[in-house]
This record gives C-alpha cells, sequence and structure tokens, in this order.
C-alpha cells in the first residue's frame, strides 16, 4: 500500500469506521504510527519548502495525469481531515487525497503505537492540549469529534495533570556543545508553555534570574535575558496601544 493509497482512504475510514486496522495496515516499515526514533517536525518535513526557497524547480507540467479526484486537501491534520470528512457527508464515493509534509496525517494529534509484552499502546500525540474545545470552538468542530465518538470530558479524568509535577520533573532547555561550547541541561524553566495544564505554582520552576544565571552565556548576555524577562519597560513610549 503507498502512502498515497492510503491517505487517499483516510476520510472515508475516520467516517466510516468499518475496517479494522489491520486493513489499514501496510508493512511495519510504511505504517507511520509505528515507527520509532525521530518523530514529528524533522528535517525531512521542511525539505521540499525548503528547495522550493533555494529556487528549485519541479518539473510539474509536463508529469501525465494519472488520477481524477473529486478533492485534493492541501494539509491532513484535524482541519484538513475534517475538510475530507464534511466532503464525505455530501458525496459518499469521493475520491480525496489529502497532501501533507509529514509521513502521517493527524497533524498535532498524530497517533504512536508501541507493543510491550504483547500489548498495544497508544500514544494520542498532542490532542491533549488542543486548546479549550468546551469555550471557543465552532460548532462544525464540535460536531465533527461528537461524529467520531470523542468524548471531550474524558479528558478531566483521564489526563494526570499532577504525574510531572508530582515526580518533581520541570521543563528545561538542553545547550549542545556545538552550538554554545558545552553540553548543558538547564532545569527549573518558570516560563509557562502554551496550553501547559499545569498551574505555575507546580512547575517546580526557579526565578528567571536563578534559570538565566545557569545559561552557558556571557555575563552581559544573560543580564539582557533577565532585564528581557524581569523588568517592565516600555519599548515604543509615547504611543497608543493601537499605535503600537
Amino acid at each position: 500500500m503507498s502512502r498515497r493509497d492510503f491517505l487517499n482512504g483516510v476520510a472515508l475510514t475516520i467516517g466510516a469506521g468499518l475496517a479494522p486496522l489491520d486493513l489499514l495496515r501496510a508493512a511495519e516499515s510504511n505504517y507511520p504510527p509505528a515507527l520509532s526514533g525521530m518523530r514529528g517536525s524533522t528535517d525531512a518535513s521542511a525539505a521540499a519548502a525548503h528547495a522550493l526557497r533555494d529556487g528549485r524547480k519541479f518539473a510539474v507540467n509536463t508529469l501525465p495525469v494519472e488520477d481524477t479526484l473529486d478533492l485534493v486537501v492541501i494539509g491532513a491534520g484535524i482541519s484538513g481531515l475534517a475538510a475530507a470528512y464534511y466532503f464525505c457527508q455530501q458525496r459518499r464515493n469521493a475520491r480525496i487525497l489529502l497532501l501533507d509534509n509529514h509521513d502521517d496525517f493527524g497533524g498535532h494529534a498524530r497517533r504512536c503505537e508501541m507493543r510491550v509484552d504483547g500489548r498495544l499502546i497508544l500514544g494520542y500525540g498532542g490532542s491533549e492540549a488542543i486548546e479549550a474545545p468546551n469555550v471557543d470552538w465552532s460548532e462544525n468542530a464540535l460536531a465533527l469529534v461528537s461524529a467520531l465518538g470523542v468524548d471531550l470530558t474524558r479528558f478531566e479524568t483521564a489526563f494526570d495533570r499532577s504525574l510531572y509535577p508530582g515526580l518533581g520533573l520541570s521543563r528545561g532547555i538542553l545547550f549542545t556543545r556545538e552550538a554554545f561550547g558545552v553540553d548543558k541541561l538547564v532545569t527549573g524553566d518558570p516560563t509557562p508553555m502554551v496550553a501547559d495544564d499545569i498551574p505555575r505554582d507546580r512547575l517546580n520552576a526557579r526565578s528567571a534570574k536563578a534559570f538565566i544565571d545557569d545559561f552557558p552565556l556571557d555575563a552581559a548576555s544573560r543580564e539582557k535575558l533577565i532585564a528581557l524577562y524581569t523588568q517592565a519597560r516600555d519599548v515604543l513610549p509615547g504611543k497608543s496601544v493601537p499605535a503600537k
């Protein structure tokens, strides 16, 4: 099964829910959820765009037409999959191609699979960090997750927000020898992440000054960073908020 054929069937698959997983499965080497190692936005996911940026020309105008499709969707994340799903609601036998720069569909919420002692364990990618579905999602978005059988209330009991804080862990920054002359992991990052469900008082964080003082940078650079994070300064004084 080629990647193209696999993605052609995705929209129908998520809507119909009739085919067992094994029917979708190609060889392990061509089944992204089971791959390991570096995943996500790797260098390969940006290779084509960087080639265009660097002036490479692709001879697409001379390619023979091999197929006829009803819809081509650029981007196979949640939005792209939703577009394909709703199109299929209007045209059940539509042939759809989803194109993505990654080797799997799902976007931020790509599926990961691991087998441990014969047991299948599923990882949900970043879907737990999809922001505020109960607050600011559109009716179409809510209708989609409802049609797919997603129970949004399960998050409240299924996701352990206290796991990492309870283990005494914190976020940090890894400085590499190639870029900074030394391999050094600095922990205790006090800055909250986007869509972070860990309360600020449970980040196991240090003060911004203590955190930045551990960076393998010269003193002047550290002082500037500390000032950036700790001192309120109007960089556009005298201008109104709309003007800024």
